[in-house]
């Protein structure tokens, strides 16, 4: 299952989509390497009640909310 979900850097949302199967996220549109460093992460984000953190390897994980 492909999710989409959205999170906020400096002000701008960026859509995600999340790939159940494979665990790995992808941005929607391309990202300027200006809106998002390795300090950003882990990004969080909700989706369908649950939230999810992306990681800056492009991998994301579901926790407990």
């Amino acid at each position: 299952m492909i999710r989409h979900v959205s999170a906020e850097s400096e002000g701008r949302a960026i859509e995600f989509q999340l790939d159940d199967e494979t665990r790995h996220w992808v941005p929607v549109e391309p990202i300027e390497s200006a809106y998002l460093e390795e300090a950003d992460f882990p990004l969080i984000v909700l989706a369908e009640g649950k939230r999810y953190e992306l990681y800056s390897d492009g991998t994301f994980g579901e926790v407990e909310l």
